[in-house]
């Protein structure tokens, strides 16, 4: 009888998307009372903290509870539009970028990526795309956009006009491509 053995270590590695503060107090300061035309900026940190690398791009989607016409649509061609924006280096409080600035989400509505099924691919997220202990700082602004007339005192039906919203932002990273090692 000839009996041959061997034995093989494995570990598991792990894929963390975090999120934190930049500059200021992150997504807990938006201001209230938007008027259109108006744009809250927040500063936040992207950290691929996890032990794998994560795949090119990264998806988000913006939910707004409750759901009204400044997330669902219902006022067409209206409601709160958000814009991402990410620097090479952390952002300064007063919203400056001392180096490069990349766009990774043009001004989209709400609306338009308001459940998971409707995530945006964000573009352009280098520091994210490929290796571990990562930061991308970014920028988020949030807008309104409305071009609403009351008359006589009466809103329009529907309206963004006296509604508020808490919104979650979901920012999604995917796990890179599996790899076949041989040894």
């Amino acid at each position: 009888t000839g009996i041959a053995t061997g034995s093989e270590a494995v570990t598991t590695g792990t894929l963390n998307l975090t999120l934190s503060p930049d500059v200021g107090a992150g997504f807990s300061n938006f201001t209230g009372k938007m008027a259109p035309g108006d744009t809250d900026n927040v500063y936040v940190n992207l950290n691929n903290t996890g032990t794998l690398a994560s795949a090119a791009g990264m998806t988000l989607w913006v939910a707004g509870t409750p759901a009204n016409a400044l997330t669902n649509g219902t006022a067409s061609g209206e409601g709160l539009t958000v814009i991402a924006t990410q620097c090479s280096v952390a952002w300064t409080l007063a919203g400056v970028c001392s180096a490069t600035t990349t766009p990774i989400l043009a001004s989209t509505q709400i609306s338009a990526m308001n459940t998971s099924g409707t995530a945006v691919a964000l573009s352009n997220v280098p520091s994210l795309a490929a290796a571990t202990g990562q930061v991308a700082h970014v920028q988020v602004s949030l807008g309104l956009v409305g071009t609403e007339v009351s008359t006589n005192g009466v809103t329009p039906s529907p309206t963004i006009q006296g509604l508020s919203t808490t919104l979650a932002y979901t920012f999604t990273e995917q796990q890179r491509v599996g790899v076949a090692t041989n040894l």
